[in-house]
């Protein structure tokens, strides 16, 4: 362990450790590692490649704050002048908005290969708590700064979106008034989605990416799991000074050079409903409503859902329903270090996998549905089409999930793909309501645990017995 430095020695270094005592920590950064083995250590780059995204997003964000007025008859105007006036002011909002884009994407992918990977056992349970928790904050973060260029597009939305918090059974109505600052979508509304984007978000956010990065200097990044039939190989690293820390240099730079990129040639964004931010007419709430919202990409398969939902079923609203459905996910997101048993005593939990796997399809078919597709881009397009056209592209996402898996040999369970898979198949193909599929798609897995069950207690009674 090193000491600090002796009062002989000279230097700024020197200066530095004998007041603040930082050999301890060159002295961790040297024996530090990476684990390598079992899988890509591309995995292990996607938590820095976000950290660096956000990192943009605050470099970014402060530019555009030296010429953002907000204001009923200046945050329009303000954004006009800062993209046509200021020399690059364009550049700079086309990658404010690019890599916030990234930024989520980027996240999603972390969160997801940490759950197929089964990085959340113990001891970083707090570790996958927290990453959950800048998942919801990066939501808040797009869902805030929508409105702040104060549009019509933005606007109508944003009208949307917080009606929706109608549904939240007892609070419902209050909250609608909080987020909005009154009854409707008006210049109050801009000024609370403006602090709470500016300075509520960041304070919270850099408070739990420090607790985040915290703990996985402290725990290390997980290693891989040991197959079964190799449970005593031997742990290979990486130093991660300055062998794997240069190498996320490096693709922090491919990062860089590909968000310029697409911020020069696509400056408006892809051009796909949920991802695009050109700045069209100023916002005016007596107008009708803007043909054709939609929302963020990332809060489409909400979206969708809401449309699928009867305005009442079993004597609850529609939107109450998919709120509770919504938070149940989430829920139990959140909750997978203490729900996976197996991955809690270093055991593999292909089960868990599967449940990640259903919920890529799941996401991935009601997006899908939201963009319309198939529905030959009419202003009404044809629901029925569109289920059909999409549940190609579901089944096609299915199949490629199982045939990676079974590549991997990543274990044989199916249940919860299947269970995905037949909702898809009873909607799509053979014209049942959704509603409807998923009940019985539901149903169908619940049989499936029930079979499972009994027959691991069947073969556990003849262990007994033998």
């Amino acid at each position: 362990m090193s000491t600090p430095a002796s009062p002989d020695r000279r230097g700024l270094y020197a200066w530095l450790d004998r007041r603040y005592g930082i050999s301890p920590l060159i002295d961790f950064l040297k024996h530090k590692e990476v684990p390598v083995g079992g899988h890509s250590m591309l995995w292990y780059f996607l938590g820095g490649l976000t950290l660096f995204f956000f990192l943009i997003q605050l470099a970014t964000g402060v530019l555009l704050l030296a010429y953002y007025q907000p204001g009923e008859t200046t945050s329009y105007e303000s954004i006009r002048f800062l993209t046509t006036k200021v020399p690059f002011g364009w550049l700079v909002r086309s990658m404010h908005c690019w890599s916030a884009h990234l930024m989520i994407l980027s996240l999603i992918t972390h969160m997801f290969s940490t759950m197929v990977l089964k990085a959340y056992r113990p001891p970083r349970e707090l570790t996958w708590v927290t990453g959950f928790v800048l998942f919801a904050l990066a939501l808040g973060f797009g869902f805030s700064g929508y409105l702040l260029p104060w549009n019509e597009l933005a606007f109508f939305a944003t009208a949307v979106g917080t009606d929706s918090m109608k549904a939240v059974p007892a609070v419902g109505d209050w909250l609608v008034q909080v987020m909005r600052g009154g009854p409707d979508v008006s210049i109050n509304t801009l000024y609370r989605f403006f602090a709470l984007h500016v300075v509520v978000l960041p304070l919270v956010i850099v408070g739990i990416v420090s607790a985040h990065l915290i703990f996985i200097q402290r725990q290390g990044m997980a290693p891989h799991m040991a197959p079964p039939s190799e449970p005593h190989l031997p742990a290979r690293g990486m130093k991660f000074f300055p062998d794997f820390a240069l190498r996320d240099l490096l693709l922090w730079l491919v990062c860089l050079i590909l968000l310029t990129a697409l911020a020069v040639f696509l400056p408006y964004g892809p051009g796909i409903p949920g991802a695009e931010w050109e700045l069209g007419k100023k916002a005016n709430p007596l107008a009708p409503a803007y043909p054709g919202i939609k929302p963020e990409w990332y809060f489409l398969w909400v979206y969708q859902l809401l449309k699928e939902f009867p305005p009442h079923l079993l004597g609850i609203e529609g939107p109450q329903a998919t709120i509770a459905i919504v938070s149940v996910l989430f829920g139990i997101w959140a909750l997978v270090p203490w729900l996976d048993r197996k991955a809690r005593i270093d055991r593999p939990s292909p089960a868990f996998t599967d449940l990640a796997m259903a919920a890529l399809i799941f996401i991935s078919y009601l997006m899908l549905k939201a963009w319309d597709l198939g529905g030959g881009g009419a202003a009404e397009p044809d629901v029925r089409a569109v289920a059909r056209y999409c549940a190609y592209w579901g089944v096609a996402i299915a199949a490629a999930t199982v045939v990676i898996r079974l590549w991997l040999r990543s274990g044989r369970f199916f249940d919860f793909t299947a269970a995905a898979l037949l909702q898809i198949v009873l909607h799509g193909f053979l014209g049942l309501s959704y509603i409807a599929a998923g009940a019985i798609s539901v149903l169908a897995l619940a049989v499936a645990f029930a079979v499972r069950s009994m027959r691991a207690r069947g073969a556990a009674a003849a262990g007994v017995r033998t």
